[in-house]
């Protein structure tokens, strides 16, 4: 399923907007303000949980690479992956950090992540280099 239509049916598969407010009475357009800001900031959280899981799956395809890439670019392009895994795994905890600073909670497992990320799977059978790095390129 495409990523924008996976981000469509969100309210479909669970995310719920907020209808009521448990305060002191206060102007009606105060409340509807409210009730769209918490509208979206759901929403927001949802979508940076989908991005989450588009990082954590980029984040662990650059580490399949990093594993088992062979041949004689072998240590340049072991190391290569290995610093790029790095970079994703700070915007994994970046995009997490923000997620629960917003009142959401970080939905960072791998089972999640293979099931919203809109990345195409790492093929797990190449072993040379030039196939690592396309695939990770491509990814």
């Amino acid at each position: 399923m495409p990523h924008a239509q996976r981000l469509c049916g969100l309210r479909s598969a669970g995310v719920t907007t907020a209808t009521s407010l448990e305060t002191a009475p206060v102007p009606v357009d105060e409340v509807a303000q409210c009730q769209s800001d918490t509208t979206h900031q759901i929403e927001l959280i949802a979508l940076m949980n989908c991005q989450l899981s588009t990082a954590v799956d980029l984040q662990t395809q650059t580490k399949q690479a990093h594993w088992n890439v062979k041949g004689p670019s072998f240590i340049a392009l072991h190391e290569l992956f290995d610093r790029v895994a790095a970079s994703v795994a700070d915007s994994v905890d970046l995009i997490a950090e923000r997620i629960a600073q917003l009142g959401g909670t970080a939905e960072g497992t791998t089972r999640i992540a293979a099931q919203w990320s809109c990345l195409e799977a790492h093929p797990i059978a190449i072993t040379d280099g030039l196939s690592h790095v396309q695939a990770v390129a491509q990814a």
